[in-house]
């Protein structure tokens, strides 16, 4: 079958990185997958990394009308049986092109818990043929607005992005991820993966950690993800102001953002999740990386990090949303308890196989297309 992604977004995000990896999984099952982004997006490099096709649009922004010819003319142009679209402003003007080629399907992907506008949904409700919610998180955030009906969303989540660990690593193998990464190996590691996002909680995790080392012996915490070390961030600080602020001088390591993602989670001894309530992460990349990469998981008990996480505490651990007290608390009870922490990571590895491996999410995506019209790809 031929599918449109059609994907406003400038920056290549969580949702950017996970649709390229379905696309060149429906691509190696001989479905064609054209992408249709903005002239200023850094997803054009992700895509001719990965040898997909793409065409640029004036795409981008809740009042840029150029994006409902764009994507009209592109329709027309390219006559798919799926138009896919991932970002909210593009839902809009996908809706209301006014002539859709009869076999095209219509499939609306949300990525993120937070609500739509009313008036979204309700435009969804009416013209899209699917709604993908990434998560039960996502699919109670779109039932929460009348508008969409409940038996036009389907809950597909997301897949890791490479294959699971066969086991946890060892000690020797974080302290040569430590050592590639420029780090100490000595000492206890917290990794942090939100950069300086105020709503990711990094002063929450810098507090947790701060606590760690006063009561507990020397830990480090290092962060990834936007944001320079030395730029202050409104709500957030510097990374010099914040060692500084929580006595962490010569252990709080910013690393930018960095290509080697698998060897950042393995290097930390406990990978903590503390994005604020308000902005409710749907179904968080560095959750699933973290369990394939066989590193224990902490998280505030939000939205995707509580669905996937779970409550028993079998397979990672989770604090009470915004309370940097209670996140200290179990920071600190993770780190004091290696053997305990292993078994987690073990068992994160085996749930990351069975609920998020990437074929299997290729298989629903087709299960879907297919029982909306869309021909299987033998009848391409």
């Amino acid at each position: 079958m031929r599918i449109l992604w059609i994907c406003g977004s400038r920056i290549v995000g969580g949702a950017e990185r996970v649709t390229v990896q379905l696309a060149q999984l429906l691509d190696a099952r001989q479905h064609q997958v054209i992408t249709l982004c903005r002239r200023d997006s850094k997803l054009a490099e992700a895509l001719a990394h990965a040898d997909l096709p793409l065409h640029r649009a004036p795409l981008g922004g809740s009042l840029n009308v150029r994006s409902l010819a764009a994507i009209h003319s592109a329709l027309l142009q390219v006559v798919p049986d799926v138009a896919l679209v991932t970002t909210a402003d593009e839902w809009v003007w996908s809706c209301l092109a006014w002539r859709r080629p009869p076999r095209t399907r219509l499939v609306l992907v949300r990525h993120m818990a937070v609500p739509l506008a009313q008036r979204v949904c309700w435009l969804a409700g009416r013209r899209a043929d699917a709604v993908v919610a990434v998560s039960e998180a996502v699919r109670d955030s779109l039932l929460g607005r009348p508008g969409i009906p409940p038996e036009r969303i389907h809950v597909i989540y997301n897949p890791v992005r490479f294959a699971p660990r066969a086991g946890v690593p060892e000690a020797e193998d974080r302290a040569r991820a430590r050592q590639a990464l420029g780090l100490d190996c000595t000492g206890r590691w917290v990794g942090f993966f939100g950069g300086s996002n105020p709503a990711k909680g990094l002063r929450d995790v810098v507090a947790a950690a701060s606590r760690a080392n006063l009561a507990h012996g020397p830990t480090h915490l290092f962060v990834c993800g936007p944001g320079g070390a030395r730029r202050a961030t409104p709500g957030v600080g510097s990374i010099p102001d914040l060692a500084r602020e929580f006595h962490l001088e010569g252990r709080l390591h910013s690393l930018g953002e960095i290509d080697d993602v698998e060897q950042a989670l393995t290097a930390a001894d406990v990978v903590v999740v503390a994005t604020h309530r308000r902005l409710s992460e749907a179904l968080p990349a560095t959750v699933l990386e973290a369990m394939a990469c066989g590193t224990p998981v902490l998280g505030y008990a939000t939205g995707g990090i509580a669905e996937i996480i779970g409550t028993d505490g079998l397979i990672g651990r989770l604090a009470r949303p915004d309370d940097v007290a209670d996140l200290s608390r179990v920071l600190v009870e993770m780190l004091d308890d290696p053997a305990g922490a292993r078994r987690m990571a073990t068992a994160a590895l085996q749930q990351v196989r069975e609920r998020f491996d990437p074929e299997q999410a290729v298989d629903r995506y087709e299960r879907l297309f297919t029982s909306l019209g869309a021909p299987p790809a033998s009848a391409r």
